[in-house]
């Protein structure tokens, strides 16, 4: 099927544990891309940009699972890509920054005063982010091995149509490639409520860039009661110029004219905050499409979310990167080929949802309410300022 830069495209397997082999999920990448025609430039890198946030196992569905890029992999090489050309990278780290943690780390283990076993569960070195996610023994199987874009030049991309950033220093992996793969993981965010294709483009900004959650040299005209203040949108000013933050990288990556398609391993999705607080569910799908806001907003609306509500769709949308309205979509089944209607798509929806929370008061709160407005982000925090302000305070029900 030729790829419709618009549309977003679904491909389904057979999913009922939250555990599923590496094959499985090869195949499910391998096949899915089997059905498209993938217009591939003749020269130039090809580059693959997975979601390995923290060195997790693939398991945990905290990263994109290896399997799942090796299948990707392997259907380029069965297409005639030559090796050379395949690029898999994550920025983890300046090689100096990840020496000295390692140092860091050793000298914490021979601490006296410390109790052995406090210190073997807090201070133990954890892998480094190539084998602890098993990116090393999985591309080792292609030749290939994971590149860490932190130890790499970055080119400037101007923005001056920006909100909040006025350029974007972004990797040059990403920014000079022949073909950009986006490649995040199906699960939530605490602050992003879904991180899917946009959210993990975050990932090719250079430090301190990269750093959009919290405040920034860009925020730094603005006081903590002025960013927790909640605005004419139902949040607070902090997560408004996160979502801005995302529109303008978006922005960024489209300009560097790289020819890019997002592909969401959505094998096993997760919720909860993004990292280890959240559980598993099989979902059994994968999401593939050019238009970074229409993928997030099929998959928000696959997670049993409404994507016209969650933040950073809502901002997108109106600035004019794409749609947020589900209904405005034309998703098609890669294995049928047929476009889905409104009922079968909803027949794809997760149920109950896949819940994005939030830290609250030692606990954790669920972004979205019943009627499906949103919890801002940082509740006690925003409720902390509106107190001081003489404002009624928000709850999270």
């Amino acid at each position: 099927m030729k790829i419709d830069p618009h549309r977003v495209y679904l491909y389904r397997t057979a999913a009922d544990s939250d555990q599923v082999p590496f094959e499985d999920y090869k195949r499910l990448a391998y096949e899915a891309l089997s059905r498209l025609e993938l217009d591939l430039p003749q020269e130039g890198t090809i580059a693959f940009k997975p979601n390995i946030t923290i060195p997790a196992a693939p398991d945990t569905r905290i990263i994109t699972h290896p399997g799942f890029i090796v299948g990707m992999l392997q259907r380029l090489l069965d297409l005639g890509v030559a090796a050379d050309r395949l690029v898999v990278m994550e920025g983890y780290g300046p090689r100096d920054r990840q020496a000295e943690t390692r140092n860091r780390q050793r000298r914490s283990m021979h601490k006296p005063h410390q109790h052995r076993a406090h210190r073997q569960h807090a201070h133990a070195p954890r892998p480094p982010l190539p084998q602890a996610s098993g990116y090393e023994d999985a591309l080792a199987r292609l030749g290939l091995t994971l590149t860490n874009h932190d130890d790499t030049d970055g080119v400037d991309v101007p923005l001056p149509e920006g909100v909040v950033f006025r350029n974007l220093r972004l990797t040059h992996h990403a920014a000079r490639a022949g073909f950009l793969f986006n490649v995040p993981v199906a699960k939530c965010h605490n602050l992003s409520c879904t991180t899917l294709a946009t959210k993990n483009l975050q990932g090719l900004a250079l430090s301190p860039q990269r750093h959009m959650c919290g405040i920034q040299a860009e925020d730094a005209g603005l006081s903590d009661a002025e960013l927790t203040r909640i605005n004419d949108t139902g949040i607070s000013v902090h997560e408004e110029r996160f979502c801005h933050k995302h529109a303008d990288l978006i922005a960024a990556v489209r300009k560097t004219g790289v020819p890019r398609l997002c592909v969401v391993d959505g094998m096993v999705g997760r919720d909860g905050t993004a990292f280890n607080e959240g559980s598993n569910y099989p979902l059994g799908w994968t999401l593939i499409g050019q238009n970074e806001i229409h993928v997030d907003t099929v998959g928000t609306y696959l997670f049993g979310l409404d994507p016209e509500m969650t933040p950073y769709l809502r901002v997108a949308a109106q600035r004019g990167l794409g749609t947020n309205r589900i209904a405005d979509i034309e998703v098609f089944d890669l294995a049928s080929g047929n476009r889905l209607d409104a009922a079968a798509l909803a027949g794809h929806r997760h149920s109950p949802a896949l819940m994005p929370v939030s830290r609250y008061e030692g606990g954790y709160y669920p972004r979205f309410r019943n009627d499906g407005s949103v919890v801002p982000w940082a509740l006690d925090r925003v409720n902390h300022q509106r107190q001081e302000d003489g404002l009624e305070l928000i709850t999270a029900s």
